[in-house]
């Protein structure tokens, strides 16, 4: 739900999406470094769970077709969604 002000929506009514979406930009590399195949692993799960399996709708929940969904579903060795 949007909240605004006036009649019309303007910029200064999406500020804190914006804020939000900028805070993911600025994610610092910790000195360890970090394991990517955990949280895509389960950014995939999440999206086919959402999506009963279907594998063209939970590809755009992540921004990706279904080929290169199937690619990472292979990638990650996910064999059945739970």
């Amino acid at each position: 739900m949007l909240l605004s002000d006036g009649e019309r929506l303007d910029a200064r009514d999406f500020s804190a999406m914006s804020t939000a979406l900028a805070g993911a930009e600025h994610f610092e590399l910790p000195a360890f470094g970090v394991d990517l195949e955990k949280p895509e692993r389960s950014l995939v799960l999440q999206a086919l769970r959402r999506c009963g399996g279907n594998q063209t709708r939970a590809g755009g929940l992540l921004g990706l077709n279904r080929d290169q969904l199937r690619y990472r579903i292979e990638k990650l060795g996910l064999t059945t969604v739970p």
